[in-house]
C-alpha cells in the first residue's frame, strides 16, 4: 500500500495526468478490497478523465471475475476495459457470459490481440475473431506486431504480413471488427501504426487510390488550408483574449 499512495500523491501532483492504464500483472487478480480500493483512490483524482484496465482474465480463467469486481466496476463507471484476447478459440461460453456481465457494469470493452506466427498470423482465423467479438459488443482496439521477446521469437511474423492481414480485413469484414495494426518501438519510443497504404499515386491534384476490393478510384485533393476556428480549445483564443484585455 505504501508504494500505492506514493504514485496516487504523484498522480495528484501531476497536472498533465487525465489518463491511467491499469495493467500488470493482471488488475483482476489483486485481492477483493485492494482492487476496490485502487479504483476508488483512482476516481477521486478529478483530472483523471479516463482509466483503462488491461486483463487477459475473462479469457484464460473466466471465473476469477467475480460479483466483487462487477460491484467496483459499477460504482467507478465509466471504465474501459481491454481484453487481451488471441484467438477465436479463446470466445468460449464462459468468456461470453463474463463480457455480458463486465457490459452490465457500463463499462466499454475493447480487445487487443498480438499476431502470433503459427498461432493466428493467417487473415480468415483473425476475421473469425474480431467479427466474434463483435458480436459480443467488444470493439478491436490493437492487433500488435510482436514485441522482440527473449526466447519467443519464433513467434514473430514479418510485418509485410500483418500488412496483407490487415488489407484482407478491411476487404471482407466489418469497419467496426477492424483493429489499428500497431508496432510498439522498441526502446520504449512509443507505439506507431502500420497499415496497408491505399495512396498509389498522385497527378496534380488527382490522388489515385485503390479501393478494399482492389479497383482504382480518384478522388480530387483540390481543398484549401485548413482555418482555425478560434474555439479556445487549444488555448490559442484565450491567448488573444489576455492580449487584448493587456
Amino acid at each position: 500500500m505504501h508504494t500505492w499512495e506514493e504514485s496516487f500523491d504523484h498522480m495528484k501532483r501531476d497536472g498533465d495526468l487525465t489518463e491511467v492504464i491499469v495493467s500488470g500483472g493482471d488488475p483482476f487478480t489483486l485481492p477483493r478490497e485492494d482492487f476496490s480500493y485502487m479504483m476508488r483512490r483512482l476516481k477521486n483524482i478529478e483530472r483523471i478523465r479516463v482509466i483503462r484496465i488491461s486483463t487477459r482474465l475473462p479469457v484464460v480463467c473466466p471465473e476469477g471475475v467475480d460479483k466483487d469486481h462487477f460491484k467496483t466496476l459499477k460504482k467507478s463507471s465509466p471504465i474501459w476495459i481491454v481484453i487481451h484476447i488471441n484467438h477465436p478459440r479463446e470466445v468460449s461460453p464462459e468468456f461470453v457470459d463474463v463480457i455480458k456481465k463486465l457490459s452490465a457494469t457500463g463499462a466499454s470493452i475493447v480487445s487487443q490481440t498480438v499476431l502470433l506466427r503459427g498461432v493466428n498470423d493467417c487473415p480468415h482465423i483473425l476475421l473469425r475473431l474480431f467479427e466474434l467479438l463483435v458480436a459480443q459488443g467488444v470493439k478491436p482496439y490493437y492487433l500488435f506486431q510482436f514485441d522482440e521477446v527473449k526466447g519467443a521469437m519464433h513467434f514473430k511474423v514479418r510485418i509485410q504480413e500483418g500488412i496483407h492481414i490487415m488489407h484482407f480485413l478491411r476487404r471482407h469484414g466489418s469497419g467496426l471488427a477492424m483493429p489499428q495494426y500497431a508496432l510498439d518501438i522498441t526502446g520504449g519510443y512509443g507505439k506507431v501504426p502500420l497499415d496497408y497504404n491505399y495512396v498509389k499515386r498522385r497527378k496534380g491534384t488527382s490522388l489515385h487510390l485503390e479501393s478494399p476490393s482492389g479497383d482504382e478510384g480518384i478522388y480530387i485533393d483540390n481543398g484549401k488550408k485548413g482555418l482555425c476556428q478560434d474555439c479556445g480549445i487549444c488555448g490559442r483564443k484565450t491567448a488573444k483574449v489576455k492580449k487584448m484585455r493587456s
